[in-house]
């Protein structure tokens, strides 16, 4: 494991963050942070041994920084450590990151999101203007490293 995220990745970011400069919803933080919204896979990380295929599942990510990203969940992770997977084959690049804050969200079909209080219900339904509305639990990580995928 590498002890810190390499060049080409952030390089990858970079691209992301710039790519959507002039995007609405940009928010004033420290790190600029950026809608992320397209599918990537994540596995839990479970002592140091690097997830089997079978264990990465397929996330939607809503944003992005230098530093981390964030992802919805139908529940809140059982996990605190995850590794992700960046980028189509072959380009595929692997982050350790660690889950800093889960926040329950109303994730609505066009593309809102509203964050509530107390925990999300499983129930899906149509809201006041006919938008489909899903409760997610939003996660919020901090990248910690890059992994290289062991060789089989």
């Amino acid at each position: 494991m590498k002890s810190e995220i390499d060049a080409s990745f952030y390089q990858m970011i970079h691209q992301v963050l710039s790519s959507q400069r002039d995007s609405a919803g940009l928010e004033r933080r420290e790190r600029r942070r950026r809608r992320f919204q397209v599918s990537q896979r994540i596995a839990p990380l479970r002592g140091s041994r690097f997830p089997d295929d079978r264990e990465f599942f397929t996330v939607e990510c809503y944003d992005l920084t230098q530093g981390g990203f964030s992802f919805f969940m139908p529940i809140r992770p059982d996990f605190n450590s995850l590794v992700a997977e960046f980028g189509t084959p072959p380009h595929v690049v692997y982050v350790v990151a660690e889950v800093r804050r889960c926040s329950t969200v109303l994730v609505h079909s066009t593309g809102v999101v509203e964050h509530i209080d107390g925990r999300a219900s499983h129930v899906s339904y149509q809201g006041p203007k006919g938008e489909y509305i899903r409760p997610r639990i939003l996660v919020g990580c901090r990248l910690m490293a890059r992994l290289e995928k062991p060789a089989v």
